[in-house]
């Protein structure tokens, strides 16, 4: 494993920001305690922002696996379009580079659709996966069915762009599947955090750790289950703490 620093992840341009920085630090630590040896996955990694984090924590025997179409023609005209209007300058290569700037191999890297990758990397296996990738309502809704299928049972899942503006479809996708047994443990500005399997462990962890974190918090519930609300303000640590005290002892 090798420590990668907020300078090392603020030089490569992306939508990654300080409060995922710190929510990836801890999930990829927490999934190493929960699930124990397992594989990672990024599904799109545009220049590479958060995969030489997630690079950063590969332990002796897990494969980290990056697919992205890196600028390949999209199996369908919709995503073709969205990647010619999004990612005009997303090449494999701007990838390539970015990553080894910061560790000394590259990851597995994958060059396909997103629908492919049941065919390149294990079932069952993952601790940590990323979904980032098309934000087509049809296309999230097989990445969301793949990360069930990939998930060790206490696997944690992040998905980018859960609430952005020009991606209702994310949203709809991903918050469809928590009448199928998708568990949201946490949610920042830009991605939620949640497990296939039970989120009491996570939630327990994520009490214990987002009052030292540095970042504000409070805690919601979606039908009866604690979900923390999770931001960067500063001076907000303090009410964070009080109110899940409060809450914990109502």
């Amino acid at each position: 494993m090798a420590v990668v620093t907020d300078s090392q992840i603020k030089a490569i341009p992306g939508w990654f920001f300080r409060s995922d920085w710190s929510i990836f630090r801890f999930a990829l630590e927490e999934s190493s305690r929960q699930v124990g040896k397992g594989d990672l996955l990024e599904l799109g990694a545009y220049l590479g922002k958060s995969a030489v984090l997630i690079g950063g924590d590969v332990g002796q025997g897990e494969t980290f696996t990056v697919l992205d179409l890196f600028g390949a023609q999209a199996d369908t005209p919709a995503n073709a379009a969205e990647n010619e209007d999004q990612y005009p300058s997303l090449t494999r290569s701007r990838f390539e580079e970015n990553y080894l700037k910061v560790h000394d191999a590259l990851p597995s890297v994958i060059q396909a659709p997103s629908s492919q990758v049941l065919d390149h990397v294990s079932s069952g296996s993952h601790r940590f996966v990323h979904v980032d990738a098309s934000h087509l309502y049809e296309h999230v809704v097989g990445d969301v069915r793949a990360s069930r299928e990939l998930s060790a049972p206490q696997g944690i899942v992040a998905f980018d762009d859960y609430r952005t503006f020009h991606a209702v479809g994310v949203s709809a996708a991903v918050w469809e599947a928590t009448r199928d047994g998708l568990n949201p443990v946490a949610v920042t500005e830009m991605k939620m955090y949640a497990t296939w399997g039970d989120p009491d462990p996570w939630v327990d962890a994520l009490a214990r750790w987002l009052p030292w974190s540095g970042l504000a918090f409070e805690e919601e519930r979606i039908a009866e289950n604690a979900v923390f609300r999770v931001w960067r303000k500063p001076g907000a640590v303090i009410r964070g703490l009080m109110e899940l005290q409060k809450r914990r002892m109502s």
